[in-house]
């Protein structure tokens, strides 16, 4: 085991002070990644929830506002359910608390084949990926990914991330008891007939342009319906949305 220096450690107890600051949504916001991102040591983190047995990611947060995430790019959710990362939970080799690398899933020549790391990551700089599993409940996760623009995470990386791991979900399990009690008394009753179809496909893991080929509507259309739905249910993300309705 990697023995980490002090400054790692205080940095990683700042990290984890913050998480318990920014507590008004489910999901982790872009300025508590981007502390983390800083710690590890990366271009790009990344907060995600995700279907692993339809092998669908469902909601990403980035440490960069800037940026544009890729789940909202066209082709990318399809192309991203070919991730050795899948496998790897399914396997065993990726378990919760822990964290694997993409080369250490597949050589760089065997990740060349996969149309999102040729089409999507490569183009955003993207060469290797340090995939951290921190929760999971039924086929839901949510994994914290680190991107790295050359191969390879160190020994102290992965030690850091492994560290702060079971402290990234002790702390969403808060923030979901917290926006249950919050939670105005809201059922699927005061919802429309629409936003219910929209809520069920939400719920099964679609996507909004999945949503929206199922319900014959534009992608547009869906996040209308979904800004309603969140404002009914005083939640900001789908992430929030299905903790509500499943507590």
């Amino acid at each position: 085991m990697v023995d980490l220096a002090a400054d790692d450690l205080r940095r990683a107890l700042d990290f984890v002070g913050a998480l318990y600051e920014d507590i008004d949504d489910v999901a982790i916001g872009s300025e508590t990644l981007a502390i983390l991102g800083d710690l590890v040591g990366c271009d790009l983190v990344s907060a995600t929830s995700m279907d692993h047995t339809d092998r669908r990611v469902l909601e990403s947060t980035i440490d960069r506002t800037e940026r544009e995430s890729l789940l909202d790019r066209q082709g990318f959710a399809e192309a991203v359910s070919e991730h050795p990362g899948f496998g790897a939970y399914r396997s065993g080799a990726l378990r919760l608390g822990t964290s694997v690398a993409l080369t250490d899933l597949a050589a760089p020549s065997v990740l060349r084949r996969f149309q999102f790391y040729v089409d999507f990551y490569r183009p955003e700089g993207t060469a290797d990926q340090l995939v951290c599993a921190i929760r999971s409940t039924g086929r839901l996760g949510t994994v914290i990914t680190f991107n790295r623009d050359r191969y390879g995470f160190s020994d102290r990386d992965r030690a850091v991330v492994d560290l702060i791991a079971p402290h990234v979900s002790s702390a969403l399990a808060v923030r979901e008891r917290i926006a249950a009690l919050r939670a105005p008394d809201v059922d699927l009753a005061d919802c429309t007939p629409r936003e219910r179809e929209v809520i069920a496909l939400v719920a099964s893991g679609a996507t909004d342009r999945e949503v929206a080929r199922a319900l014959s509507i534009s992608p547009r259309t869906v996040h209308k319906h979904l800004e309603r739905i969140y404002r009914k249910f005083d939640v900001t993300s789908r992430t929030s949305l299905i903790a509500r309705l499943t507590s």
